[in-house]
C-alpha cells in the first residue's frame, strides 16, 4: 500500500500539473479583527557559495522549433550552491515557534507554507495553531492573527493553502469547495472571506491579480482577490506587467512571451536516460520581469527517482539552464505546491522547505 509521504508527493505533482498545464459563493462573509502578540527570538544564518546560471538561448524570434533543452537531475538532499539559508523557524508550543500536527502513519506535518510581504516580513499559514504567524525578514517572531471558528471549516479545520502577499500587503490564501474556491484575506488588519464562483487552482500572481486554472473548463483565469470575480485570460502577467504563458506536456515545456515575440518549445529530458519525463512546475515572477520555475518530475527511465530543478527565463526570453534542485518532500511536508516565490517589488526568489525540524527559507543569490 502506498505510504502517506508517497501519497502527498502524487497529490503535489497532480496539483502542479493542473496549475501549469493548460490550453490556448458569497463575498465578504464575515470579518475578524486581528489579535497580536510580540516576541523576537534570535535567528541563525548559514551561508553557501553563490553561483550564476548560464544562458543557453538568446533568441527573440518566434519559433515553433525547440531552441534549448532542460535536463533534469535527481533531487538533492541539500540545497545546491546559489542559494543561501535566510532563516529557519522551529516547531514548538511557544508562541514564537510554528506549530505541527499529526498527519497519519506516525508522521508530523508542519505549516502550509508562507510568503514574503513587500515590507520584507513573512506570513505563515500555521495550520496546527490555527493562525497566520508573522515574522520579520530574519525569521524573528512579530505577532499573530488567530482564526476564529467562523473562518475554520466546520469551526475546527484549517484548510487554507497557497499563501501570497499582494502589493497592498494583503495576505491571501485559498481552499477548494465542491464547486467554488474560498479566499481567506487579511487586509488592513481584518480577516475575511471572499468567495470565488469556480474551482480554481491558483498558480501565481502579479501583486494585484491572482492567476490560475479553472477546473470547470474555462482554462487560464485571472481572479480579483477583492471581489472574487473570475475572468478568462490567455496570458498571465509578471510583476513588471509583461504577458506570458507556460504550458507543460510530457517531455516538453512551452514558454510564450507575446510582448517580446518569443515562443520556446523546450524539450525536458533527464540525466537518467532517454525515457519520457513527466514534469510539473511552480511559477513566480520578479520585479525585473524574470520568470522563475521550480520543476519536479519523474522519468520513465527510473520512476523511483525524484527529479527536481530550478531555472529562469529572462525578460527578453533568454532561457537559463536547469540547475539541480532540492528534494522538498520531507515527512513534514503538507503537500501543497508553495515552495517557490518572489516578494512583490523584489527580484530574488525564495525556496521554502517544510522540514522535520522546522521551516527552512532559502534565498537566491
Amino acid at each position: 500500500m502506498m505510504g502517506e509521504m508517497a501519497t502527498r508527493r502524487l497529490l503535489l505533482i497532480f496539483l502542479m500539473v493542473v496549475m501549469a498545464a493548460c490550453s490556448p459563493g458569497d463575498e465578504g462573509a464575515g470579518t475578524t479583527q486581528a489579535s497580536t502578540t510580540s516576541l523576537a527570538p534570535a535567528t541563525t544564518t548559514t551561508t553557501l557559495v553563490p553561483t550564476t546560471s548560464n544562458p543557453i538561448s538568446t533568441t527573440t524570434m518566434i519559433s515553433s522549433e525547440p531552441v534549448a533543452e532542460w535536463v533534469m537531475q535527481p533531487a538533492l538532499e541539500e540545497i545546491p550552491e546559489g542559494w543561501l539559508l535566510s532563516f529557519a523557524i522551529p516547531y514548538g508550543d511557544e508562541i514564537e515557534a510554528l506549530g505541527s500536527a499529526p498527519g497519519g502513519d506516525g508522521l508530523t506535518l508542519g505549516p502550509d507554507y508562507g510568503a514574503q510581504a513587500p515590507d520584507g516580513t513573512w506570513w505563515f499559514l500555521d495550520a496546527a495553531k490555527k493562525r497566520l504567524a508573522h515574522y520579520d525578514d530574519e525569521g524573528a517572531y512579530l505577532d499573530q492573527v488567530v482564526l476564529g471558528e467562523d473562518l475554520l471549516v466546520d469551526g475546527v479545520y484549517f484548510q487554507y493553502q497557497l499563501p501570497r502577499v499582494l502589493a497592498d500587503e494583503t495576505v491571501v490564501a485559498s481552499r477548494f469547495e465542491v464547486d467554488a474556491t474560498e479566499l481567506l484575506t487579511l487586509r488592513d488588519g481584518l480577516l475575511g472571506i471572499v468567495g470565488v464562483p469556480a474551482v480554481v487552482a491558483i498558480a501565481t500572481d502579479d501583486g494585484v491579480s491572482l492567476y490560475g486554472f479553472d477546473s470547470e473548463g474555462a482554462g487560464q483565469v485571472a481572479i480579483d482577490p477583492k471581489t472574487g470575480a473570475v475572468t478568462p485570460t490567455q496570458w498571465f502577467s509578471t510583476q513588471s506587467g509583461s504577458r506570458y504563458r507556460v504550458a507543460v506536456d510530457t517531455g516538453e515545456i512551452t514558454v510564450e512571451l507575446p510582448d517580446q515575440g518569443v515562443v520556446h518549445v523546450v524539450p525536458v529530458t533527464s540525466s537518467l536516460g532517454p525515457g519520457d519525463v513527466h514534469v510539473s512546475v511552480e511559477l513566480a515572477t520578479g520585479s525585473d520581469g524574470t520568470i522563475h520555475l521550480f520543476a519536479l518530475g519523474i522519468s520513465e527511465s527510473d520512476e523511483q527517482v525524484q527529479l527536481a530543478g530550478y531555472t529562469s527565463i529572462s525578460p527578453d526570453g533568454t532561457l537559463h539552464r536547469m540547475e539541480p534542485g532540492i528534494d522538498p518532500f520531507t515527512p513534514a511536508d503538507p503537500g501543497s505546491p508553495s515552495h517557490l516565490g518572489v516578494a512583490y517589488g523584489r527580484a530574488a526568489p525564495w525556496l521554502m522547505v517544510v522540514s522535520e525540524v522546522g521551516v527552512l527559507v532559502y534565498v537566491r543569490e
